[in-house]
């Protein structure tokens, strides 16, 4: 972009050919290994990479033997560095690109698990590079050059480096040097990532192609969905900027947009409507920012303070952007340790961080670095910026991504998960709500509890996967409940407190252990007939009752736990396709009395109030009067049953139950008689 370096800056650093350069690092590492430790040599990654130097790593990997090479997001090809590997260098990153991924995954790759706003600081102890390389600019008429495409994070790693080299590159764009005031803090910033070419002991001039980030061809169906999710998104900053000043097409955020499809789906859906934004700050970004640039829908860009600057650590876009933000005082490029610190983010009035995630579980827990349990990319920036726009006055941090995605193996799986696999690595805890945006609609999980997230959660789920989520989901801790009805503390006959709750699939155990101990006669009045406990306890029909089955909309069961035991179960069953549903009891043998089965009913109850027309329930005439006194007093009707002269059959419409509910429990609680009978219960009818 510059052409060549003015021979006056070069006499101040003597220029060295490429190879005699490479030669002089390659003795100097091994300097450093012969005196017993295993040396650092920092290479610029992201769009800063040097392809001649790796290509020299590649082809002669011997040459760095028992060296650590230390980059950030290596794009670089996969098998290059297998052959480095190969050849004995070892490879260290904090953000995993898809040139290590592979070797990352495979245990020959070392990951640094560290937000981007503290690598930096790896730099300072074991990690200080004993060779860095920059990838620099010309210099300017001061003999200043700036570092690059990748300048935010490669800043720390070469100041700190006990040699530097620079490629000087004629192609580089040199961005704006300039000391602006950071009028929220009050402190002096220094702009550019610039260093002085006499900084560096070896400069090497080359002509290299700059990495550009072409996006990928996006197919109706993606360009469908990211649309709208940009629109999503874009909804969610109008409603937080709602007041008696706000204006439907200025926005008060300064946005942190990154590079993929949705970030720049955000920008063309802002140009598109000409709705313009306060400021950007962001880690990195690509050309949706440019958009915004070139529209001038980016009010704050020519101020004399920091904040009145767009400021970004470093890019990855086109050529058409780096030559955009060449020398431009719009743009202030950062070291990163400043762009992403959160105390320094929160200082962006309205702050709005908008990143992706590989998933997010139904709790709220972001995982954007691993899928299953191999990894994929690294946490960068994410949690740094959700941290700071949710700490900024009016800030919101937002989660976009598909509900789903198309696996190598053209599979579709959900990226809304009940819980992260064993090994996943949260990026973003559930300790840091965000707001989720897919194309089905917006989750804002600030200010919910557990039960309210999961619901909320559910809302932005693809309809194909939202069923089996929500039996997931009721498995989960301080979920039960939920898609049915809530949790509740209920206060037995003997004063001890039980909970009542939604049944799933993790009581298969215990209800196991519960219906062992049903005495005979329980199980010959619960089931009609003798009954044994094998078949009732039988894994397959306990995993059909309370896994397969139980949707809590064809089959409903609730648990009454006493001390991590459970005393009583009751069950509802769809007759039909009607709304009418068969309703069992039971209650532990040695619990007779204590009022579990009205419990049970008042669970039933609310859950078929919206969903039920008319419970039925049926037993025996002569033997189970505490279970006929139950349904009398709930106001059910009996009638024979036509079919059986032993049984009788009580029914009751929802809306009669519900007001009898109400009338039940505001009545005190009618001390149990003692009684000769031995059952107590009512039936369930065994499914088969």
């Amino acid at each position: 972009m510059r052409g060549t370096v003015p021979e006056a800056i070069m006499n101040l650093t003597t220029p060295t050919s490429f190879d005699h350069a490479l030669d002089i690092v390659a003795h100097r590492l091994a300097a450093v290994a012969a005196n017993g430790r295993r040396p650092v040599c920092y290479l610029p990654g992201n769009a800063g990479r040097i392809d001649a130097v790796e290509r020299w790593i590649f082809e002669q990997p011997e040459r760095l033997r028992g060296v650590d090479i230390f980059q950030v997001l290596a794009l670089g090809p996969a098998a290059g560095w297998r052959r480095a590997v190969m050849g004995g260098v070892g490879i260290v990153t904090p953000f995993i690109g898809p040139g290590v991924r592979g070797l990352v995954n495979a245990g020959l790759a070392r990951n640094i698990r560290a937000n981007l706003s503290q690598v930096p600081r790896l730099f300072e102890g074991r990690w200080r590079p004993d060779v860095a390389f920059a990838h620099t600019s010309p210099p300017d008429a001061q003999g200043r050059v700036t570092l690059g495409l990748n300048a935010g994070i490669d800043y720390a790693p070469i100041r700190q480096a006990a040699f530097r080299v620079a490629f000087v590159n004629a192609r580089m764009p040199r961005w704006h040097i300039d000391t602006l005031t950071d009028t929220a803090t009050g402190q002096q910033v220094q702009t550019g990532c610039a260093m002085h070419l006499a900084d560096f002991d070896l400069v090497v001039q080359i002509d290299e192609a700059l990495l550009e980030h072409p996006m990928a061809p996006v197919s109706p169906l993606h360009e469908s969905q990211t649309g709208d999710i940009a629109h999503g998104i874009v909804g969610v900053l109008a409603r937080e900027s709602r007041g008696p000043r706000a204006s439907t097409r200025a926005l008060p955020h300064t946005l942190q947009l990154g590079i993929g499809k949705i970030p720049n789906a955000v920008a063309h859906h802002l140009v598109a409507r000409g709705i313009s934004v306060r400021s950007i700050w962001s880690e990195l970004f690509s050309d949706g920012v440019l958009s915004l640039y070139r529209a001038g829908l980016i009010r704050e860009t020519q101020g004399p303070a920091l904040r009145q600057r767009i400021v970004v650590g470093f890019v990855l876009g086109s050529l058409d952007l780096y030559q955009a933000m060449d020398d431009n005082p719009a743009f202030a490029v950062l070291p990163q340790e400043l762009v992403n610190d959160p105390a320094l983010i929160k200082h962006n009035p309205s702050m709005a961080s908008i990143n992706s995630a590989l998933a997010v579980s139904l709790s709220g827990e972001v995982c954007a670095a691993t899928i299953d349990t191999r990894y994929y990319s690294d946490v960068g920036g994410q949690f740094d910026f959700a941290l700071g726009a949710s700490w900024s006055q009016g800030g919101v941090a937002i989660i976009a991504l598909p509900s789903v995605v198309q696996r190598e193996d053209r599979s579709l799986h959900s990226k809304i998960v009940a819980l992260h696999g064993e090994g996943a690595h949260h990026t973003i805890g559930a300790d840091l709500p965000v707001v989720v945006v897919t194309e089905h609609g917006v989750a804002d999980l600030r200010h919910l509890n557990d039960p309210e997230r999961v619901e909320a959660m559910l809302g932005v789920v693809h309809p194909d996967w939202r069923e089996q989520l929500e039996k997931e989901a009721r498995a989960l801790p301080s979920m039960q409940g939920v898609g049915s009805i809530p949790a509740r503390l209920i206060e037995l006959q003997d004063g001890r407190h039980a909970v009542a709750r939604a049944a799933t699939r993790a009581d298969i155990e215990g209800i196991g252990d519960y219906i062992v101990r049903l005495s005979q006669d329980d199980r010959h009045t619960r089931y009609m007939g003798t009954v044994t406990a094998d078949f009732l306890t039988a894994r397959e029909r306990l995993q059909r009752l309370y896994d397969q089955t139980l949707d809590y909309r064809d089959h409903a069961a609730f648990i009454v736990e006493l001390e991590d035991e459970i005393i009583g179960v009751a069950h509802a069953f769809r007759i039909g396709e009607e709304d009418d549903y068969e309703v069992s009891f039971s209650r532990r043998s040695d619990l007779r009395g204590q009022g579990i089965g009205r419990h049970l009913m008042q669970m039933l109850i609310a859950w078929g109030a919206g969903c039920a027309a008319t419970f039925r329930a049926t037993t025996f005439r002569h033997e189970n009067p505490r279970m006929r006194a139950l349904f009398d007093r709930f106001g059910f009707e009996a009638q024979a049953d036509p079919d059986d002269p032993r049984a009788v059959i009580y029914s009751a419409r929802l809306d009669g139950l519900v007001a009898a509910s109400r009338r039940v429990m505001a009545a005190p609680p009618q001390r149990p008689a003692a009684t000769p009978d031995a059952a107590g219960q009512a039936v369930e009818p065994v499914p088969t």
